[in-house]
């Protein structure tokens, strides 16, 4: 990669070619790297920013996350200051010094927050430092970073290794920054190219960056998205995205992504990546086999458009305004990655005025409108290359070792065998994207918990599966191999936010059912299944109702539509958090009138959570009987989980 000097260009002939351009494996490289640390701090400061608006209220951490994504509009002043190259270092440095610290010390807020302020700076310095490059090169780098990343991911189930100890999580680690500091190196140690001079239109092409970058890490890249919306495993998931990774790469090794192309071709384009994208992901998703296709295509889609899109900015020579225009453009993209991946996470909690499924649509018509710009600036078409399109695309297939790791590698754990033959230990759990109450994405604690209580049936709630709120990890996958229990899923707000059932019995039969909604606010689901215990079965349910001061209504509408499909069937426990206290009458619903009572023995009014309220209940229908019932204190969660052990009567 190399740099580009301080200056306007407005008018005149095209300026001279560099003078040393650094050779084509360090400049990719090096964008490879940059892409791929700078999707790793987005996914690990989602979850802290969220703790951080906990804390603080809604409207200071509005604020305060609008801030630092904007800190990419202050490159200018970084350029001004220190030069091209200075821009690198501030950018690209000290992302790669950020991601080293998240590993050393752990993901914390105030790194949080430094981290994705950096990382916005670094997406101008990407456009920096690959001067020269062509839009298709800059593309095939980009893809080829993140796909590299997922592959990591994989080798560890997708809990990112920034927020895990280890030898293998620092592998990982000084693997990624020490890659990308020889490549900085090698880039700050050559010669100058030449800044082109842009017109506002060309230098919004940068801003393409963002929503591509949005896309990938909310769906495209993200196994967890697939294998839980797509209803795969999470072999399979990565298998269908490197399937989509290599294809892109083929098709921009062949030559056939330069192609100047009518801008109304990148608008249909993007039009159909973001009307794919939106199909599958948000409230109201498609779900199932069809997802598989839309993330391959889209893989296609979005890495042409990137390429389209990106041309004009990385050119080494031109006439128009000036060099800072690019960073203006770069620093749009990453205010568009605040417009889509933020408020789509906050949907998760709170209701939007609109459904979250326009936020990824709105990606992708974003690309493909900001490739429009830019479509007829397409150079000659080279000849094509069938035998670069195949290694290309062939080269995807290292990328298949990180699934190879996660599927040989032994699950960590077996499930504990009850406590007393014929009795059954079952735990209610709300685990709060097993975000723990420090802040940090801590599964493992979740797993010891459980473990501790030895528990055979699990209900479990905001249970992510690729959820920003937990960094897209997929927990239920994650918790299912590390205590060696089966998992049944039910999506509730979107496919990777709902309830799951984790146990050791053998499972019958299950299903799934979400709740209706007259708005755009978070829908509510369950998730039962039909369990073997001994010569008798039982059924388990799993809930999370509608949380927050105010939805006592919403609340005791979800409770009738929850009975309604129970359908007073016996030898059946329905646990969850609730949303509301004892005393209220969505609860008192659930014992009024039916044959279901509380095990809490005695009125136990021990609370369920860490601030004090008792949300959490475990409720049991005619031939089921409760022996004890417990509230172990654990960190690893905001809520507490409710324990019981039972004996199914005849």
């Amino acid at each position: 990669m190399a740099s580009t000097e301080v200056g306007t260009k407005t008018g005149g002939p095209a300026a001279p070619g560099p003078s040393i351009v650094p050779q084509g494996p360090a400049r990719l490289t090096l964008i490879a790297i940059t892409v791929a640390v700078l999707a790793q701090t987005l996914r690990f400061s989602l979850p802290q920013l969220d703790h951080f608006a906990d804390g603080t209220g809604t409207g200071v951490a509005a604020v305060a996350v609008l801030a630092v994504y904007l800190a990419g509009f202050a490159a200018p002043l970084v350029r001004r200051a220190a030069g091209p190259r200075g821009l690198l270092l501030a950018g690209v440095g000290g992302l790669f010094a950020v991601r080293l610290l998240a590993q050393a010390i752990g993901p914390q807020t105030w790194l949080a927050f430094v981290g994705t302020a950096i990382g916005m700076i670094a997406v101008a310095a990407l456009f920096e430092g690959a001067r020269g490059l062509s839009g298709v090169g800059f593309a095939t780098a980009t893809v080829a970073g993140l796909s590299a990343d997922t592959a990591v991911r994989m080798c560890f189930a997708t809990w990112d290794p920034v927020w895990r100890s280890g030898i293998g999580p620092w592998l990982a680690c000084l693997a990624f920054v020490a890659l990308g500091a020889a490549a900085l190196y090698r880039e700050l140690s050559s010669g100058p190219v030449t800044a082109p001079g842009l017109s506002w239109r060309d230098a919004m092409g940068a801003a393409a960056f963002g929503p591509f970058l949005a896309l990938q890490v909310l769906v495209l890249a993200s196994p967890a998205f697939v294998a839980s919306s797509g209803w795969q495993s999470l072999t399979a998931a990565h298998i269908a995205i490197v399937v989509g990774q290599g294809l892109a790469l083929a098709f921009l090794a062949s030559g056939l992504a330069v192609r100047a192309v009518p801008g109304g071709v990148c608008v249909l384009g993007g039009t159909v990546l973001g009307v794919g994208a939106g199909a599958v992901a948000g409230t109201y998703a498609v779900t199932g086999i069809e997802v598989v296709p839309i993330v391959i295509v889209g893989q296609v889609l979005s890495a042409w458009l990137l390429a389209v899109a990106c041309r004009a900015p990385l050119r080494r020579a031109g006439t128009g305004g000036p060099v800072w225009r690019i960073d203006v453009g770069a620093a749009l993209g990453g205010f568009l990655i605040l417009v889509v991946l933020v408020p789509y996470q906050v949907s998760a909690l709170s209701p939007l005025p609109f459904p979250n499924n326009v936020l990824p649509g709105v990606a992708g018509i974003a690309l493909g409108g900001l490739a429009a710009a830019a479509a007829a600036r397409g150079g000659p078409l080279p000849a094509r290359a069938p035998l670069r399109a195949l290694a290309g695309g062939a080269a995807a297939l290292v990328l298949l070792l990180g699934t190879v790791v996660f599927t040989v590698a032994a699950p960590d754990g077996t499930a504990k065998a009850g406590p007393v033959p014929g009795q059954v230990r079952l735990l209610s759990y709300n685990i709060e994207d097993a975000v723990n109450q420090k802040g940090r994405l801590d599964p493992e604690g979740v797993a010891r918990t459980i473990e501790g209580q030895r528990a055979q049936v699990v209900l479990l709630q905001e249970a992510s599966r690729g959820s920003l709120l937990s960094g897209t990890a997929d927990l239920g996958v994650w918790l299912s191999r590390r205590l060696g229990m089966k998992l049944i899923w039910g999506p509730a707000a979107d496919g990777q936010f709902g309830n799951a059932i984790l146990t050791s019995l053998p499972v019958r039969s299950s299903g799934t059912g979400r709740m209706q909604k007259g708005d755009w606010s978070q829908i509510r689901g369950y998730v039962w299944a039909r369990l073997a215990v001994g010569g008798s079965t039982m059924d388990v349910w799993s809930t999370r109702l509608q949380g927050g001061d105010g939805q006592s209504d919403e609340r005791s509408r979800e409770v009738a539509a929850l009975l309604r499909a129970w359908g007073g069937a016996p030898r059946t426990v329905i646990g969850g958090d609730f949303g509301a206290g004892p005393d209220s009458p969505e609860v008192s619903g659930m014992t009024d009138g039916t044959d279901l009572r509380n095990a809490a023995l005695g009125g136990d009014a021990s609370p369920t959570s860490a601030d004090g309220d008792r949300t959490d209940y475990v409720f049991g229908s005619d031939g089921v009987l409760f022996s004890d019932y417990d509230v172990p204190r654990s960190g690893a969660s905001g809520h507490y989980p409710v324990a019981v052990t039972l004996r199914i009567g005849k």
